[in-house]
C-alpha cells in the first residue's frame, strides 16, 4: 500500500478510484467494512482503492476542549487499513484551510480532481466540509453533477448498539478489553517506548519495563493485566502488567509497567506494543512492602496461567 502524508506529496493526480473517506480511529468493525466496500468495488472497476483520512481527529482543531484519546497510533492505523486490501491511503492535513473549504470545494478540488472518486464510500453519520454542512444528503444529490457513486454504510450493530469509536473507549475505561476487542475486530495494542523510571520493581525482585505513550491513546483502566509484549524487534513475551499510581509507594506517581517473563534484554528507548489479555484485579494499596511482593508473585502467576489459557 502507498502512503501519501499530504496531498502535495501525490506524484500525480488520481484518474480514477474508488474511495473510502473517514477518520478511522480504530479501524474498527464498522470502519472494516467501509474499507472493505471501497476494496470491492475498486476491484470489480478495475481501478485503484483508496482510502482518505487525516492527520489528526479533526475534534484537536474544531473542538480543542473535547479531544477523544486515541485508539490507534498512526503506525497502527495505516497497517490494519492496508490489511484490508487498500492500494493507497492518503492522509490529508487537517488545518484551518482544509476546514473552511466548503462541501463543494472540498468534492470538487480534493475527491475529485485529485483522487478521481468514482465511487465514495462513507458511514451514513459522515459529515464533511466547512461547519460540517456536507453530509449523506449532500453526497446523494452530488453524484450525477460530479460523476460518482455513492455508497453510506449504516454502522454495524454489536448486541443491541452500533459500534464506534465513542464506545471502545468506554469499553477500555472500565477495563473491558474484550468487549472493546469485540467491537474493533482486532487487538487493541498500547504503545510506547520503554523509559527507565523508579526502578522500584527491580527492588522487589520484579523489575518492570516502564511504557511511555508515542501518541494520546487510551489507557485502560487502572489494575493489574495479563499481557503479550510485542518489543521492537517482533519478540513477543508475556507479561503481567500494572497501570495507576502505585498507592502503596508515596509518590510513587502514575505509570504503565510491565514485568516480562523470562527476559532480561535491555529495552530502554526501544518500542514496545502491549496486548491486554485479561484484567486480573483492581489496583489495591498494601499494608508493607511485603505485602504487595507475595501479591505481586500471585499476579505474576495468575498473569501466566491467563496467557497460557489463551493459546
Amino acid at each position: 500500500m502507498n502512503v501519501f502524508e499530504g496531498l502535495e506529496t501525490l506524484p500525480q493526480p488520481y484518474t480514477a478510484s474508488s474511495l473510502a473517506i473517514g477518520t478511522f480511529d480504530g479501524v474498527h468493525i464498522g470502519h472494516q467494512a467501509i474499507i472493505r466496500t471501497a476494496v470491492e468495488d475498486a476491484r470489480s472497476h478495475g481501478r485503484p482503492a483508496l482510502v482518505l483520512t487525516f492527520d489528526r481527529h479533526p475534534s484537536e482543531l474544531l473542538s480543542p476542549d473535547r479531544v477523544p484519546g486515541l485508539l490507534t497510533t498512526p503506525d497502527q492505523r495505516n497497517r490494519y487499513i492496508a490489511e484490508l486490501g487498500a492500494d493507497g491511503l492518503v492522509i490529508v492535513r487537517f488545518d484551518q484551510a482544509l476546514a473552511q473549504l466548503t462541501p463543494e470545494a472540498f468534492l470538487r478540488t480534493i475527491l475529485k480532481d485529485r483522487l478521481g472518486a468514482q465511487a465514495i464510500v462513507v458511514g451514513a453519520n459522515f459529515c464533511f466540509g466547512k461547519g460540517r454542512a456536507g453530509d449523506v444528503a449532500y453526497l446523494e444529490e452530488a453524484q450525477s453533477e460530479f460523476d460518482f457513486t455513492l455508497r453510506a454504510l449504516q454502522p454495524i450493530r454489536v448486541g443491541d448498539l452500533p459500534a464506534s469509536s465513542t464506545r471502545i473507549r468506554e469499553r477500555l475505561r472500565v477495563g473491558d478489553i474484550a468487549g472493546a476487542e469485540t467491537l474493533l475486530n482486532h487487538p487493541f495494542l498500547l504503545a510506547g517506548i520503554v523509559v527507565e523510571g523508579q526502578k522500584l520493581g527491580r527492588t522487589l525482585g520484579y523489575p518492570t519495563a516502564n511504557l511511555a505513550l508515542t501518541c494520546r491513546q487510551v489507557v485502560p483502566a487502572d489494575g493489574i493485566y495479563a499481557v503479550r509484549a510485542v518489543l521492537e524487534d517482533g519478540q513477543r513475551v508475556g507479561g503481567a502488567c500494572s497501570i495507576g499510581n502505585r498507592p502503596t509507594i508515596e509518590g510513587a506517581g502514575y505509570s504503565i509497567e510491565t514485568y516480562l517473563f523470562d527476559f532480561a534484554a535491555d529495552i530502554y528507548g526501544r518500542g514496545m506494543e502491549l496486548r491486554f489479555v485479561k484484567r486480573l484485579r483492581d489496583e489495591l494499596k498494601f499494608d508493607s512492602l511485603e505485602a504487595l511482593t507475595a501479591q505481586m508473585a500471585l499476579d505474576v502467576t495468575a498473569a501466566r496461567a491467563a496467557l497460557e489459557a489463551e493459546q
